[in-house]
């Protein structure tokens, strides 16, 4: 039997040297400051070494600690890997997307009905909350992301689409638009993870928006309803609202600006299994 410490301390370990406290990280891990301390002493008490040094402010690693983050990482990642390729190694076909909430409601789930058409026989599993670490070890096969990759990682991307960013209201408030300084005569309907939107849009059409009327929705979803019902405007990546616009529902801005591409990374495992993409 392999003389290891308990795995689920390491596992701890490596989620904990992430921060910069351990308050910090027991409040993250929904544990007890107390019981993050007690875990990590009893790993430096079974190394015989201090992977933390203790200060007034938090804690950080020590050489012996960083040595050992990456060897957790290495591991973890090899082991998660392996464990989907079990896992998924009599799968069929089918396909996990990973995507934001935002993006899977309102610009794949109107468009994926064609290629269920034309592809009967692949199912598919959706991922909200996936990442590229989840890419990296084929927790899912395709992964759709907003711009570049920040880090090098084996997939293939493949560029989807130019995002082009304005405001989008309903067709009777458009009348009301000649120009894009009209905009601030109307309600600006914002989505609380977004704040920043309006202001990207306003810079490249050379408006400020200062004195504007702001309605915070905590998701895209109820800020595009809102602009729907008439109660302002939203901005919107127009492959969001793309559906609505072709239903009539909202009408489009022709004051666009260029927004971040959209880009589908796909893994190599999900690769082999169909023969390439």
């Amino acid at each position: 039997m392999r003389k290891l410490p308990i795995l689920k301390s390491l596992h701890l370990f490596e989620a904990v040297s992430e921060f910069p406290s351990f308050s910090r990280a027991a409040e993250r891990l929904n544990m007890t400051t107390g019981a993050v301390s007690y875990q990590m002493r009893l790993l430096e008490d079974w190394f015989g070494r201090r992977l933390f040094v203790r200060h007034s402010s938090g804690v950080r690693l020590t050489s012996d600690g960083e040595q050992l983050k990456r060897s957790c990482a290495s591991a973890f990642t090899m082991l998660e890997k392996g464990c989907y390729e079990l896992r998924r190694s009599d799968g069929g076909r089918s396909v996990v997307v990973g995507c934001s909430t935002t993006f899977l409601s309102h610009g794949l789930l109107p468009r994926i009905g064609r290629f269920r058409q034309l592809y009967q026989d692949i199912d598919f599993v959706f991922e909200t909350d996936a990442d590229l670490d989840a890419l990296a070890v084929g927790a899912v096969d395709v992964l759709f992301v907003s711009g570049l990759l920040k880090r090098p990682l084996p997939v293939r991307e493949v560029h989807v689409s130019n995002e082009m960013i304005g405001p989008v209201c309903a067709p009777a408030m458009l009348e009301t638009i000649k120009s894009p300084a009209d905009i601030l005569s109307i309600p600006l309907l914002h989505e609380a993870a977004r704040m920043d939107g309006w202001n990207e849009w306003a810079s490249a059409a050379a408006i400020c928006l200062q004195g504007s009327r702001l309605v915070v929705f905590d998701t895209f979803s109820l800020a595009v309803e809102a602009a729907k019902s008439g109660l302002g405007a939203a901005i919107s990546s127009q492959i969001l609202v793309r559906s609505n616009l072709e239903k009539g529902r909202t009408c489009g801005s022709v004051w666009l600006c260029a927004g971040p591409s959209l880009n589908l990374h796909v893994c190599q495992w999900a690769r082999a299994k169909y023969g390439g993409c």
